[in-house]
C-alpha cells in the first residue's frame, strides 16, 4: 500500500511538471512574432503626391503588446496628421487677430495638433516587428480627406452662422452677456478653419464669418463703458464709506446698462476688500472699499473689464486664449484721501475737582495731529472722550498714595466706540498734590508709548 502512495504521488507530481511545460510553450507562443525582413517602409517614410502618410515606431521593453501597439498606433497618426499642412491665409481671422493683436500664441500649430482628433478613412498599410520595436504604417487619401474636411467645413460654417445670427437677436434685445456666449460658440464652432477663409452670404452678402463673428465679439467687449459718477472724489481716512461713492455703472454704447458683466478693481491705497465684482441687472458695480486706511494722500481707482473672466465663457483653449488677450475698456477715478476731524472732551480731576492745565487732553492733541484734524470748531468725525480722576490711598512711610482711574473712548459720528482704555494705577508723593501730579505725568507718557499707537491702530481696522 506504501508503495502503492508513493507512485501515485510521482504520477501526480510529474503531471504538474508537464502542464507547467505545456503553458511556458504556449505563453512563448503568443508572444512569438514571425521574423521578416525590414521592408523599405520602415528605413524610408515613402513619398507620395497622392497620400498623407505616417509611420512611427514605440519600443517594446517593458511594455505589453497591447500597450506598445497603441503607442506605435497613435504615434503613426500624429505622424500623419502633422504631414497635413495648415497655412494660415492673409484674410483669415487668425492672421488678422496676430497682425493687429500682437499676439504670440502659436494658433496655427495647435490648430495642426488638433487635426489628428478628426481624421477618418485612414487605412493601415501594413506592421512590422523586431525584438526591440514595433512599427505602424498609416495612409490617408488626400482627395478622400478634401472632400471629408469640404462636408465638416460646410457643416461648422453653418452651425456657427445659426449661433452667430441668435447672439446677433439677443444682443438686440439687450441680452448682452447671452448675446456675447453664443458669439463665442459661433467661433468655437468654426475653430478648425479660424485660420482660412470662411465666406459665406450674411444678409446677402459674401463674407468672411470669423471675421463676422471676431469683429462682433470686439465691438461688444469695446462698446462697455465704465462710468463713474465723478471723476475726482474726497473721503476721510478710516471713515465709513457711503457705497454710492464708490460705485459705478456699465453700459452698452446706447448708454443702456449691461447686467453680468466681469470687472477687475484695483486701488492703490488701502482698504479693498474684493478685487473682482460682477455689475447687477441695473448695471451697477459697488466697489468693497468700507473704509480707506492709508495715510492722506492722493490715490487712484482703476476698473477695467476683466477678459480672462469673460474668456472662461469659451471651453476650448485656443478660443478662450484670444477672448483673453483682447484689449478691454477702462476707466479711472481720483481720490483724495483727508485726514478725519477729531474732538477731544476731557474731564481731568484730580479729588473730584477739575485740574486746569488738561495734561492728557493736550498730550493726546500734540501726538495725534498727524492723524487728525484735532479741531473743536469742526464737526467731528470722531470725538476722544477723556475721564480721569485721582482718589486718595492712605499715607505709608511718610509718603502719601494716589489712585487715578482713567477712561479713553474713541467714537465714530454715529455713536459706535472704536477705541476704549480703562485702567487705574497707584502713585505716592511727599503729599496728595504731588502724587497726582506724579499720575497725571506717568499716564501722560503712557499715552505717548502705547496708547496712541493702539488707538490708531484701531481705527484702521
Amino acid at each position: 500500500m506504501k508503495t502503492k502512495f508513493k507512485m501515485k504521488k510521482f504520477q501526480i507530481i510529474l503531471c504538474l511538471q508537464l502542464l507547467v511545460l505545456i503553458s511556458s510553450c504556449q505563453i512563448g507562443k503568443k508572444y512569438n512574432y514571425e521574423k521578416k525582413d525590414m521592408p523599405e517602409w520602415v528605413v524610408s517614410k515613402p513619398q507620395t503626391s497622392l497620400y498623407y502618410i505616417g509611420v512611427s515606431s514605440s519600443p517594446k521593453r517593458g511594455f505589453l503588446p497591447a500597450d506598445y501597439q497603441a503607442n506605435a498606433q497613435q504615434k503613426a497618426l500624429g505622424d500623419l496628421a502633422s504631414s497635413i499642412s495648415v497655412n494660415i491665409e492673409s484674410t483669415s481671422v487668425l492672421s488678422i487677430i496676430e497682425t493687429n493683436y500682437k499676439l504670440n500664441e502659436n494658433f496655427s500649430s495647435d490648430i495642426t495638433a488638433s487635426t489628428n482628433q478628426t481624421l477618418e478613412n485612414y487605412e493601415l498599410v501594413d506592421t512590422w516587428e523586431n525584438e526591440e520595436y514595433y512599427w505602424v504604417y498609416y495612409k490617408l487619401s488626400k482627395a478622400v480627406y478634401a472632400s471629408q474636411k469640404a462636408q465638416q467645413k460646410e457643416q461648422s460654417i453653418l452651425d456657427a452662422k445659426n449661433k452667430y445670427y441668435q447672439g446677433r437677436e439677443l444682443l438686440g434685445r439687450d441680452l448682452h452677456y447671452n448675446a456675447f456666449q453664443f458669439y463665442v460658440e459661433a467661433l468655437t464652432a468654426l475653430k478648425p478653419y479660424l485660420g482660412e477663409n470662411t465666406l459665406t452670404n450674411i444678409n446677402g452678402e459674401d463674407k468672411d464669418l470669423g471675421n463676422e463673428i471676431f469683429v462682433a465679439i470686439a465691438d461688444f467687449v469695446n462698446n462697455l463703458k465704465i462710468n463713474f459718477n465723478n471723476d475726482e472724489i474726497k473721503v476721510k481716512k478710516a471713515v465709513e464709506i457711503d457705497n454710492e461713492i464708490l460705485s459705478f455703472i456699465i453700459t452698452d454704447k446706447n448708454n443702456k446698462p449691461v447686467s453680468g458683466i466681469p470687472v477687475k478693481i484695483n486701488f492703490t491705497g488701502s482698504g479693498l476688500l474684493r478685487n473682482s465684482e460682477v455689475s447687477a441687472n441695473d448695471g451697477k458695480v459697488y466697489c468693497s472699499i468700507r473704509k480707506i486706511t492709508s495715510q492722506p494722500n492722493h490715490e487712484t481707482l482703476t476698473v477695467c473689464i476683466d477678459m480672462l473672466s469673460f474668456s472662461r465663457a469659451a471651453k476650448d483653449h485656443i478660443v478662450r486664449s484670444i477672448i483673453k488677450n483682447m484689449p478691454a475698456s477702462e476707466n479711472k477715478m481720483r481720490v483724495i484721501v483727508e485726514k478725519p476731524n477729531l474732538k477731544i472732551d476731557s474731564k481731568e480731576a484730580a479729588f473730584d475737582n477739575i485740574r486746569k492745565d488738561q495734561k492728557l487732553k493736550t498730550t493726546f492733541e500734540g501726538l495725534l495731529n498727524n492723524e487728525f484734524f484735532v479741531n473743536p470748531n469742526l464737526k467731528p468725525d470722531f470725538t476722544l472722550k477723556i475721564t480721569s480722576n485721582t482718589i486718595k490711598n492712605g499715607e505709608y512711610y511718610g509718603e502719601s498714595q494716589v489712585i487715578i482711574n482713567y477712561t479713553f473712548d474713541l467714537t465714530d459720528n454715529n455713536g459706535n466706540i472704536i477705541f476704549r482704555k480703562t485702567r487705574s494705577d497707584e502713585y505716592s508723593g511727599t503729599n496728595y498734590q504731588v502724587a497726582a501730579n506724579k499720575a497725571y505725568i506717568e499716564v501722560a507718557k503712557s499715552i505717548e508709548r502705547t496708547i496712541v499707537r493702539e488707538l490708531i491702530s484701531s481705527i484702521n481696522k
